[in-house]
C-alpha cells in the first residue's frame, strides 16, 4: 500500500484506484489512477504540488509503467494544481476548461503570493477558534480542521506552484484506447462549473465524475448552473455505469446521483420560497434540511442559497 499524508489509495477494480483525499492533507479532492495496459492515465491532480508529487509516485508504485495522459475534469484549483509534476505527459481538458484555467489560475497564484504574510495570522485565528469552541458539532470541527490543513498546505505550496495548462483539448467526446481498456472523456457541459468532464470506462461500468457528485459533502453551486447540472446527472444515469467516483467523499454507486439531484432541487425550492414570500431574511438563519445536516462543509449550503436567491432576484 502506498502511503501519503494527502490521500488514501482505494482499489476499485483490477487496474483502477481512487486516491481519496484526506481531510487535512494537500489533496482536497479525489483523483484516479487507471492502468490502460501499456501506460497509465491519471484523472485530476489535486490541490497542491506536494500532493501532485505523491500522485505521480503512487502511479509509478502501483503500475510501474509510463504515465501518458492526465485529465483535468474542470478548472477549480483543487483538481489541477498538481499538474506541474506531469509537464512531460499530455494533459487533457475540455476547451472551455483550459480557457477558464488561463483566466483564473495565474491570478489566483499572484493574489496568494501577496497574501502569504497573512496566512500565519489566519492559521492562528482558526486554531484559536478550534480551541475555544470545543462544543462545536463534529461536522463543524471537521470543517475547521480541514480549513487549517488547507491553509498549512497552501502555505507550503505557494512558493513552488507553477501553473501548468493542458496541452490537448476536446469539446464533446474523446476516446482513449489502451491495450487493457478503452475509456471515454465526456463533456457534460455546464454543471458544477461552466464545463465539466467525466471519464467513463464502459468495460468496468465505472465513471470518475469530478465535482458533479460530492458524497456526504455539500456540492458547490456558485460557479455553475444548477438546472444544467440536473441534466448532467441524468446524462450520467443513462450510462451503463455502477461505480461512481466523486470529486469529494467516498466512492459510491449510481443511486447516489438521485441524492445530488434531490439536494439541488431542494435548495432551489428553498430559494424560490424565500423570493416568493418576499422575505428579506439573512439566509444564514435558514435551517439546513435534515437529510443534509450531517454533510461536511455546511457553510457551502449558505453560499449556495445566497447565490440562488440573488440570481433569481436579478
Amino acid at each position: 500500500m502506498f502511503l501519503s499524508r494527502h490521500f488514501n489509495c482505494v482499489p476499485l477494480v483490477e487496474g483502477i484506484y481512487c486516491l481519496e483525499a484526506k481531510e487535512q492533507g494537500g489533496a482536497m479532492s479525489n483523483a484516479g489512477l487507471i492502468d490502460m495496459g501499456d501506460y497509465t492515465l491519471i484523472f485530476d491532480t489535486f490541490n497542491t504540488p506536494q500532493a501532485g508529487k505523491d500522485l505521480r509516485d503512487a502511479a509509478l508504485y502501483y503500475f510501474n509503467k509510463p504515465i501518458k495522459y492526465i485529465v483535468n475534469s474542470h478548472w477549480h484549483g483543487d483538481h489541477v494544481r498538481g499538474n506541474q509534476f506531469f509537464s512531460d505527459e499530455v494533459i487533457i481538458s475540455s476547451s472551455r476548461t483550459r480557457e477558464l484555467m488561463i483566466k483564473t489560475q495565474p491570478d489566483w497564484l499572484a493574489r496568494m503570493k501577496k497574501l502569504l504574510p497573512n496566512l500565519e495570522e489566519d492559521l492562528t485565528k482558526l486554531n484559536t477558534s478550534l480551541e475555544l469552541e470545543l462544543e462545536l458539532n463534529d461536522s463543524k470541527q471537521r470543517e475547521l480542521l480541514s480549513q487549517i490543513g488547507y491553509l498549512q498546505e497552501i502555505k507550503e505550496s505557494i512558493l513552488t506552484l507553477e501553473v501548468t495548462l493542458p496541452q490537448q483539448t476536446y469539446d464533446r467526446k474523446m476516446t482513449i484506447h489502451g491495450s487493457a481498456r478503452t475509456v471515454e472523456l465526456l463533456s457534460v457541459g455546464a454543471a458544477h462549473t461552466e464545463c465539466d468532464s467525466i471519464l467513463f470506462s464502459p468495460s468496468d461500468s465505472l465513471a470518475f465524475v469530478g465535482d458533479i457528485v460530492a458524497v456526504d459533502n455539500h456540492p458547490l453551486l456558485v460557479d455553475g448552473n444548477p438546472l444544467s447540472w440536473l441534466e448532467a446527472l441524468t446524462y450520467v444515469e443513462r450510462l451503463d455505469v455502477n461505480i461512481i467516483v466523486p470529486g469529494h467523499g467516498p466512492v459510491t454507486q449510481k443511486h447516489y446521483l438521485q441524492q445530488i439531484k434531490r439536494y439541488i432541487n431542494d435548495i432551489i425550492h428553498i430559494s424560490e420560497s424565500l423570493i416568493h414570500e418576499d422575505m428579506n431574511v439573512n439566509v444564514n438563519h435558514i435551517e439546513i434540511p435534515e437529510p443534509y445536516l450531517g454533510w461536511n462543509y455546511g457553510s457551502i449550503f449558505y453560499r449556495n442559497l445566497e447565490f440562488l436567491t440573488k440570481a433569481a432576484s436579478n
